[in-house]
């Protein structure tokens, strides 16, 4: 619905299906009060619109590029700990249970 109303918002054509919407969501409706008491001006809307989605966007990356992080960090330890496993003479089997780790990205080790 959020996509469907910042897409449409400044068309004039489609003020129905943004009332529509508005009347649907609670949230995006609350945001477009904001946006009407910030400014009357629609060039001034758009850009605070555009803002507002480049700012989500940031922060989208943002979280993802943590989440890839933790998840190669938590791959590199499970390396580790099937390279200690293997050392101690734990089968591979086992070892892969333990780490989630393949077969045969243990027996590389």
């Amino acid at each position: 619905m959020w996509a469907v109303y910042f897409r449409y918002l400044t068309d004039r054509s489609k003020r129905a299906k943004i009332n529509e919407v508005i009347a649907r969501e609670e949230g995006i409706a609350m945001a477009s009060k904001v946006l009407i008491t910030i400014s009357k001006d629609e060039v001034e809307r758009a850009r605070l619109m555009s803002e507002y989605k480049y700012e989500l966007d940031n922060q989208s990356k943002m979280v993802q590029a943590k989440r890839d992080g933790v998840d190669e960090g938590r791959k590199q330890r499970g390396i580790e700990i099937a390279g200690n496993f293997k050392k101690l003479g734990i089968p591979v089997t086992q070892i892969a249970h333990a780490t989630g780790l393949s077969i045969e990205d243990i027996a590389k080790l």
